[in-house]
């Protein structure tokens, strides 16, 4: 597709006369990022290790951007004590919409790479939105040219902000075990070429899911991820050389249910006396993404680990049945979980958070979302990066569920970007 209305980096786009013009925003682009992202003599993340997933922005890349829309949706990007001051809102202005001014956008804010969370964007922003794969249950196999037509312009784009594709939450076929194609229906197997081939095009090494590789805590559901996740990685790693990776929520970091049927007499978390004996499947101790890192092939199958809900695992998984029917504790640590196999987590998901203190172990998540960086935090991250080795390999990137602000505050996933943008390019070693 044609890229017309060049952007440069510091100007996003010029409206034609009689329009809001494009260049109101300017200013707030070079103050927002580039006067707060400090020249750091040896940082801690190398500038081409600063990334984002695309979901933390999804309000911003679904929405009609600046180019060629007489109303763009007016927000605040920040004023010019911003970011040292993340209440000084600034002037209400028009805010960048879709993925080649948001791109532009996260490049002053300091990230090099970028985690899609999907492909789709606002139709009127410049290249239009993917064409769709599916309809109902059938696969649209005559918009396979158009897809990959599609990532060509998404890579312009990323190409054009500096940025770099670095994986994606997106299809993973569920069609396995079972027939030939690698244990998928042809429908799968064929979609899954397509995506690796536009995941080709984006430059991605890497290919994934927001999920973990199973759900539940059966031992036998991990045992089949164990071998799905091999079987797709051979596929990928193949045609294409890139590697498929799962995502981790806290479950993924609960028990493996891996024992026989015990009566248990007191409460899990508590440890209080139950109304009456209950039955439930005995725990060796073993963790869920443990296990599935134990049985698969390291240097094959890779993984992504979301610090913060491993972090909401240590606080919600603290004790376990054994096999006897007895309750035991064992504490999580995240931080040594990665630094035990640091290669097996080529990306993270460095979502920063704040201890909920008045959830006690064992009750809800533990922590609520914050900006990276944020003053609250109650997530080392300092120490994180300094232990991941070797230097260079990782691959963070900054997310908040919670960071769009809805139509009360359009501009906030945006001004989130430029706080972790900032607080990440600014750790020092």
């Amino acid at each position: 597709m044609a890229q017309d209305h060049r952007l440069s980096r510091r100007r996003l786009i010029t409206i034609s006369a009689g329009t809001l013009a494009a260049a109101a925003i300017a200013p707030a682009v070079p103050t927002l990022a580039g006067a707060a992202v400090q020249n750091v003599p040896n940082p801690l993340l190398p500038p081409g290790k600063r990334g984002t997933i695309l979901y933390t922005q999804r309000d911003a890349t679904a929405r009609r951007g600046i180019w060629n829309n007489p109303a763009p949706t007016m927000g605040q990007l920040g004023g010019p004590n911003f970011p040292t001051d993340p209440n000084d809102l600034g002037p209400t202005v028009p805010l960048p919409g879709g993925f080649r001014e948001v791109f532009l956008f996260l490049a002053d804010a300091g990230f090099k790479q970028v985690e899609f969370a999907g492909y789709s964007q606002h139709a009127e922003n410049q290249g239009g939105n993917v064409p769709p794969l599916t309809q109902g249950s059938t696969l649209l196999r005559q918009n396979f040219p158009a897809y990959l037509n599609y990532a060509r312009t998404l890579r312009g784009f990323l190409d054009e902000a500096g940025l770099e594709a670095i994986g994606n939450h997106g299809f993973i076929p569920n069609s396995w075990p079972g027939g030939p194609n690698g244990g998928m229906t042809a429908d799968d197997y064929d979609r899954f070429q397509v995506e690796l081939e536009f995941a080709s095009i984006l430059g991605m090494p890497f290919m994934g899911t927001g999920g973990d590789p199973t759900g539940g805590g059966a031992k036998e559901a991990w045992d089949l991820a164990g071998q799905k996740w091999e079987a797709i990685n051979d596929l990928s790693w193949n045609g294409h050389r890139i590697r498929m990776y799962p995502h981790n929520h806290a479950d993924a970091y609960g028990f493996l249910q891996d024992g026989p049927m015990v009566q248990v007499t007191v409460d899990r978390v508590t440890g209080a006396p139950l109304p009456q004996p209950q039955m439930v499947r005995g725990e060796s101790g073993i963790r869920r993404m443990q296990y599935y890192l134990d049985i698969t092939p390291s240097t094959k199958c890779l993984c992504e680990i979301d610090i913060y809900w491993a972090h909401s695992a240590q606080h919600r998984f603290r004790w376990y049945y054994d096999w006897e029917g007895q309750r035991r504790e064992s504490i999580f640590s995240p931080i040594d979980q990665i630094a035990a196999q640091p290669l097996r987590y080529p990306l993270y998901h460095a979502k920063d958070g704040e201890r909920r203190e008045e959830q006690p172990p064992g009750t809800g998540e533990g922590y609520r979302m914050i900006p990276f960086g944020d003053p609250r935090s109650d997530i080392d991250y300092d120490a994180i990066f300094r232990r991941h080795r070797p230097r260079g390999y990782h691959n963070p990137n900054y997310e908040d569920d919670t960071a769009p602000g809805g139509a009360g505050d359009p501009g906030r996933s945006l001004r989130h970007a430029v706080i972790s943008g900032t607080n990440m390019s600014n750790m020092q070693r």
